[in-house]
């Protein structure tokens, strides 16, 4: 039987939504099955995978193929509370290793699917992780 993962999210101020699903995929090449393909970015495309990279049974990264070309190319951290931090240096199809450290820096989500950038999360301390969150200002 496949190991199963639990990959969850969430906008931070509600409560998070969990999943469990067998992995099928091996994203950092030990021969063992360490992620779930699924369709991430809405493109109707299983092409992103959220991954297990320490092993305890939950996703902690997730790794989206965004342009559409095959390659997994942008890496995204969990800190537990649900919301995606993007992770510069990210592990990819091609680059298997660690994630480096990345300098302060924000992202944009679209957290409520409708298309429209909604959140903006802050890594004010450069360590890949989340730290704070806002709306993402509208003009």
């Amino acid at each position: 039987m496949d190991p199963v993962i639990e990959y969850g999210f969430g906008t931070g101020d509600d409560e998070l939504s969990t999943w469990r699903s067998p992995a099928d995929l091996d994203l950092d090449g030990d021969g063992v099955l360490d992620a779930v393909a699924l369709d991430f970015d809405g493109d109707d495309r299983t092409d992103d995978a959220m991954w297990d990279s320490d092993g305890d049974g939950a996703a902690d990264r997730s790794v989206l193929d965004l342009d559409d070309d095959g390659v997994r190319e942008s890496g995204f951290v969990d800190d537990g509370s649900g919301l995606w931090a993007r992770v510069a240096g990210a592990p990819t199809d091609s680059d298997r290793g660690e994630p480096a450290p990345t300098t302060p820096h924000e992202s944009v989500l679209d957290t409520d699917g409708d298309g429209t950038a909604d959140t903006v999360l802050a890594d004010t301390d450069g360590d890949g992780y989340a730290d704070t969150h806002r709306p993402v200002p509208r003009p």
